[in-house]
């Protein structure tokens, strides 16, 4: 009994290890593209990174938002969704906080939507394509830590042709301008727990079990 709890506890080991690696790899090797070099698509899709319950966007999502305004100034897709919930009950929602900051960057209203019920990564998924007109040749804009389990995500949740843009590789420490490896580990763990909840969603279809709770 402890030889196989011994066992099991080395290959949760390994494999943390090794997401973990993959994550910095991805992260830091990223490749930094211009707005031209992406292909035209129907819509850009920014994610929310983080907000005060206030409404206050966190520097992270600021990012984002200013990335999203320069695909859309470059004609890259005429349509902008920002997706995000609330960061406390009541509060204003970080899609609607993400459209008024891209306003002010010379987005047009009229080229905007705003989802708002989102609280993760395949929530923004789940919640954000039916509101588009089309779900297909879409540009996710989130930092390189996040873009692949967010390409998975609009995968899992029916997204076809999905191109990537990074806003920046992580966030830093505003004092040290160290890079934000707690957001690593963190990720690490992520892409894990969204795989076991994706597929619990999944199978709970059938018997008319789910419940977009278990997404959050």
């Amino acid at each position: 009994m402890i030889r196989r709890i011994k066992k099991i506890a080395q290959w949760f080991a390994s494999t943390g290890l090794f997401t973990f690696g993959a994550v910095l790899l991805w992260t830091f090797l990223w490749p930094e593209r211009q707005a031209s070099e992406l292909p035209r698509a129907n819509a850009i899709i920014c994610l929310g990174g983080g907000m005060s319950a206030d409404g206050t966007l966190h520097t992270a999502t600021r990012q984002r938002v200013a990335k999203c305004a320069e695909l859309y100034h470059a004609d890259r897709a005429p349509l902008v969704a920002f997706t995000g919930g609330t960061a406390a009950p009541g509060g204003p929602s970080a899609g609607e906080q993400m459209a008024a900051l891209a306003v002010s960057l010379g987005v047009p209203k009229a080229a905007m939507i705003s989802e708002n019920r989102s609280q993760s990564t395949l929530q923004n998924a789940l919640f954000t394509l039916p509101l588009l007109p089309q779900q297909t040749d879409l540009i996710l804009v989130t930092e390189a830590f996040h873009l692949p389990r967010s390409w998975a995500s609009f995968r899992w949740a029916g997204a076809n042709r999905l191109h990537l843009a990074a806003s920046e590789k992580v966030r830093r420490n505003p004092e040290t301008g160290r890079p934000g490896f707690n957001i690593l580990l963190r990720e690490t763990a992520a892409v894990w727990f969204n795989l076991f909840r994706a597929v619990a969603w999944s199978a709970a279809a059938p018997l008319n079990l789910q419940d977009d709770g278990w997404l959050h």
